[in-house]
C-alpha cells in the first residue's frame, strides 16, 4: 500500500475517532447560564416571552431565552442563543436584520466589560431600530462570528476543557424609544456575567 493511501486512512480513522467522541462525551451547553439570568433586582423586573414561529424555525434545538426587561425605566428585549445544540442559530445578526428588509445605517462599538459590544442603527423606509448585540464565553465579550466559530470549534475539539460553550445576546428596545445603553448596562451589570 502507498504511503499516501496509509494516511488517507489514519486520517479516516482520526475522524471517526473524534466525530464518535463528540457523541459519545456531549457537551454541557450554556442554557443554565442563560437561566441564571436574574429576572429581578434593584430597579429590574422582567418577563419571560413566547418565541414566534419564526424565531422556533430559525434556532429550532438551540436553547433561547427571550425576556422582556424593565431596567431604571428603561425597556428592552433581550435575546440569549446558545447555539451549543444547534450551530446555525449563532450567525451574525446583520443577516437577520438585512432579511428582514431593514437596512444598517451605523454600525458603532460599545466598550462592555471584558470586551465590545455593536449597536446598530438600522433604517426599512421611514421606521427606524436600533439593536446592540455581543458574543460572550463568560469571560470575554466581542462582536465576531468568526471567532464565535473558531471558540465552538475549539470548545468541540478540546470537549469542553477549553471553557464555556460562547452565547449571542441581542437587545431591542421594546417601544419606540431610545435607550440610553450606558444607563441600561450600569443598573443591569448581571448581563455581564453571561
Amino acid at each position: 500500500m502507498k504511503t499516501s493511501h496509509r494516511l488517507l486512512w489514519i486520517a479516516l480513522a482520526l475522524s471517526v475517532v473524534l466525530a464518535l467522541s463528540w457523541q459519545l462525551f456531549p457537551l454541557a451547553d450554556s442554557g443554565d447560564r442563560l437561566q441564571q439570568l436574574p429576572p429581578q433586582g434593584w430597579r429590574l423586573i422582567s418577563r419571560d416571552m413566547p418565541l414566534t414561529p419564526t424565531e422556533k424555525s430559525i434556532f429550532g434545538q438551540a436553547r433561547v431565552l427571550k425576556r422582556l426587561y424593565q431596567a431604571d425605566g428603561q425597556r428592552v428585549v433581550l435575546v440569549g442563543i446558545d447555539g451549543s445544540q444547534e450551530r446555525h442559530a449563532v450567525h451574525d445578526p446583520l443577516y437577520c436584520f438585512r432579511g428582514a428588509g431593514w437596512e444598517v445605517e451605523s454600525k458603532i462599538d460599545l466598550p462592555v466589560p471584558g470586551g465590545v459590544a455593536r449597536r446598530l442603527i438600522l433604517g426599512k423606509g421611514p421606521e427606524k431600530a436600533e439593536a446592540v448585540y455581543w458574543i460572550s464565553n463568560g469571560q470575554v465579550r466581542h462582536t465576531s462570528p468568526l471567532r464565535y466559530w473558531w471558540q465552538a470549534t475549539w470548545r468541540r475539539l478540546t470537549l469542553g476543557r477549553s471553557g464555556a460553550e460562547p452565547v449571542l445576546i441581542i437587545l431591542q428596545p421594546a417601544t419606540g424609544e431610545g435607550v440610553r445603553w450606558e444607563k441600561l448596562f450600569q443598573s443591569f451589570p448581571g448581563l455581564f456575567e453571561l
